[in-house]
């Protein structure tokens, strides 16, 4: 028995994306099955590439390379170093210069004529475009090599060009570095002679500034400062000495003015003024008696220095030492005898008259004023010149210090001249462009084109790709299926049974049924994994319709091998001929005549007494069938009244399956039919169907709210791996030696006990 199937439900018909994999597959079985083309166009492309390989001209090339080196001071390789980028940024300028038309010209003219005879067929003045057609220069990545490489019919010819390529390349450069070079030495030679002169007129200028600064500058020592500045700023400081001396002599006199108008009291004033205007002469002209200045002094200082000692011998000895008590004692004496000095003097000072002594404060006040407005006018005249010179000396010193940059500069300019004139001597000997031939042209032993490997890859090549692509044509023109699972992806249903070619029997009754006359046969096992699968949907699916996309598609043989498998199973199965238009199973079973389905549904009795009358029972054991009767006017009329109805009712109450044969699915009987019963099996024909009709038909259904079961391929070959469409593999591995053959025997001994070889394939398509 075939492995047992899983559980199906009524399909949803919602077609579904098929996955990139499955599409490559499915063309790799089109290109199998289509192989005979890909043979062809591969053979047909190589027998061109022979032809091309024998009737076309040898071809040879001759090439040379060119090493292009930077050069700087004393012919040092700068590709290596600072000059590589430089270089290599110019290699696209020396790439487009050998092949520029004055190289090509001058090439053409060092070429020997019996070597121009691939230019013989072209005009004079084309000669170098035609050379620079067949030439071929490349920079060879990440250094500054040129490869240059010439095609000709001619061996020798191919060697010569490219010689005569090299030797105009090289005398072209040559040329251009040394007219370069000659007028780069002009210029800069005018330059030195320009600059000599501007350094010896600047030195002159630079003497002369020297002199100049010489005279103005004394020195206070070897080192030392600038008299003329030293002169300066000792004269600023005694000029600024002088302007306070008046400004505070100035204050005085105004003080003093300005007391006297006041009627203030002079003493007083007089003796705190009385250092300011000269101390004790001041008060000897105001006619006091003082004692010896000296003594005065003698006991200011002495007082001074008791007052330090004091301060050490306290720290030292404390307040009770009598070192400290006698220190104490001098300090006091002397601050009595200074205390009464002034109070003499206080007392001689009240004796002079007011009037009196304010004349001898302002005539004292004015003198002074006057002495020190002197000085200051004369320390600022002093200054003035003093400063004169000065300004004068940094003149000088600044112009020396710009004659001496710009003699400097254009010593430095004047020094680079000169080396650039070394180098360009250097240039004209030895130039800055150095060019290495590093191969030199030879002559070609073998031609580069045609060769045999390439032409015979090229040709394979060519004669794939094509015969794939017609391949491919052919398989977007063809509007049929390619396997089942592309059929199951772009349907949405489940492929329920795939059934092989049937070799006809007799040509009508029982005995045109496979499933009766061989029941053991490999090729009838389809129908009873049909039987199967359609157990296992939802509420076993008692009242089934069995259509087509299209007439002629086997759907009658089908539903009479799919009834009589029921039958055997032991079900009282129901066999109805819908079709009243083309009717298929009537003809087939040999039942035409006037009773049949039309008969039933005209009858003017009950619809049981008529189907009664109308069933011709126990075709085979367990099945009864009613024909499609009399070709009536109007079929889809008499499908749409209740006897049908009625029919399919009595039906159910006396038969455990009821199978009818419906028109096409896109005519109007079988969407009538369809929401009668619990579903419709939709059968294809791959090899005759075209998928739009397919599609359109299997779509027809579920709109109209009829439930689509499945889909049965019919008549698929059975030669291994001969289909394109993928049937024929599913069909021959998942059927082939299973069953038993009328001529085995019986008897347990003869049984092979290995077990049968089951039709994995159809159950998987089916799951």
């Amino acid at each position: 028995m075939p492995e047992p199937l899983p559980h199906l439900s009524a399909s949803t018909n919602t077609p579904v994306e098929p996955h990139p994999v499955q599409t490559i597959l499915r063309f790799l079985r089109a290109v199998q099955y289509r192989k005979g083309v890909i043979i062809v166009a591969l053979v047909a492309s190589c027998l061109l590439g022979g032809l091309y390989y024998t009737t076309t001209s040898r071809v040879y090339e001759s090439r040379a390379e060119l090493l292009i080196q930077q050069m700087g001071e004393m012919g040092v390789n700068l590709s290596e170093s600072a000059g590589r980028n430089r270089t290599k940024d110019s290699m696209v300028t020396y790439k487009n210069t050998l092949c520029s038309e004055v190289v090509i010209e001058d090439a053409l003219a060092k070429l020997p004529p019996e070597y121009r005879a691939c230019l013989a067929d072209a005009p004079r003045d084309r000669w170098a475009e035609a050379l620079q057609a067949n030439l071929n220069v490349t920079i060879v990545r990440n250094s500054t090599i040129l490869k240059i490489a010439y095609q000709s019919e001619r061996p020798y010819e191919a060697e010569a060009v490219v010689q005569s390529i090299i030797q105009a390349y090289l005398d072209f450069m040559n040329k251009l570095h040394q007219n370069a070079a000659g007028e780069v030495y002009d210029i800069f030679h005018r330059e030195k002679i320009s600059l000599e002169k501007q350094i010896q007129a600047k030195q002159y200028e630079l003497v002369a500034a020297r002199r100049n600064a010489e005279e103005l500058e004394i020195r206070d020592g070897e080192k030392g400062t600038s008299v003329v500045i030293k002169s300066a700023i000792t004269r600023n400081e005694a000029w600024n000495e002088a302007h306070k001396e008046r400004l505070d002599a100035q204050a005085r006199l105004v003080a003093i003015e300005a007391a006297v108008r006041g009627g203030e009291d002079l003493v007083e004033f007089a003796l705190t003024t009385a250092d300011k205007m000269g101390g004790e002469r001041f008060l000897q002209r105001l006619g006091l008696n003082l004692p010896d200045p000296n003594a005065a002094s003698h006991i200011r200082r002495q007082l001074t220095e008791d007052q330090a000692k004091l301060q050490s011998a306290l720290q030292v000895y404390g307040n009770a030492h009598h070192k400290v008590r006698e220190i104490q004692e001098r300090i006091q004496a002397s601050g009595y005898l200074l205390q009464n000095q002034h109070r003499m003097n206080r007392a001689q000072l009240h004796q002079i008259s007011n009037d009196e002594l304010a004349g001898l404060l302002l005539d004292t006040a004015r003198q002074q004023f006057k002495q020190a407005a002197a000085r200051e006018n004369l320390a600022l005249s002093s200054y003035e010149e003093a400063k004169h010179a000065a300004v004068a000396l940094d003149g000088a010193r600044a112009q020396l210090d710009m004659l001496k940059l710009d003699w400097d500069h254009l010593q430095r300019t004047y020094e680079i001249v000169l080396e650039r004139l070394k180098d360009i001597n250097l240039d004209q000997k030895n130039g800055t462009l150095r060019i290495k031939v590093l191969s030199k042209p030879k002559v070609p032993a073998a031609p580069v084109w045609p060769r045999i490997t390439m032409v015979a890859f090229l040709s394979i090549i060519a004669g794939l790709g094509g015969g794939v692509a017609v391949v491919y044509l052919q398989d977007i023109l063809d509007d049929r299926f390619r396997s089942p699972e592309e059929m199951q992806t772009q349907l949405g249903l489940p492929v329920l049974a795939m059934i092989g070619k049937l070799e006809p029997l007799a040509d009508h009754g029982m005995d045109a049924v496979h499933v009766h006359v061989h029941p053991n046969a490999a090729e009838v096992e389809a129908f009873r994994t049909l039987r199967t699968a359609l157990a296992l949907t939802d509420n076993g699916m008692q009242r089934l319709v069995v259509s087509s996309s299209e007439p002629g598609d086997g759907k009658t043989t089908v539903v009479v091998n799919l009834a009589t498998a029921y039958a055997q199973s032991g079900k009282r199965t129901l066999l109805i001929d819908a079709d009243m238009r083309r009717p298929g199973l009537t003809p087939l079973l040999a039942l035409k005549g006037q009773r049949g389905l039309s008969t039933a549904l005209r009858a003017e009795v009950s619809v049981e007494e008529a189907a009664e009358a109308n069933v011709y029972q126990a075709m085979v054991e367990n099945l009864d069938v009613i024909p499609s009767g009399p070709r009536p006017v109007n079929p889809t009329e008499l499908l749409v009244g209740d006897r049908f109805s009625e029919l399919l009712s009595w039906a159910e109450t006396r038969y455990d399956q009821i199978l009818i044969d419906s028109p096409p699915a896109l005519v109007s009987d079988t969407a009538i039919i369809g929401r009668l019963v619990d579903g419709v099996l939709l059968t294809v024909l791959p090899e005759k169907n075209r998928r739009r009709v397919v599609i359109r038909s299997a779509e027809s259904f579920p709109s109209l709210g009829i439930k689509v079961l499945g889909i049965v391929v019919n008549r698929i070959s059975g030669e291994n791996g001969k289909d394109y469409y993928g049937y024929g593999y599913g069909y021959s591995q998942g059927y082939g030696g299973y069953g038993h053959d009328e001529n085995d025997s019986q008897s347990g001994d003869d049984i092979d006990e290995s077990p049968p070889q089951t039709p994995v394939k159809i159950v998987r398509r089916v799951a």
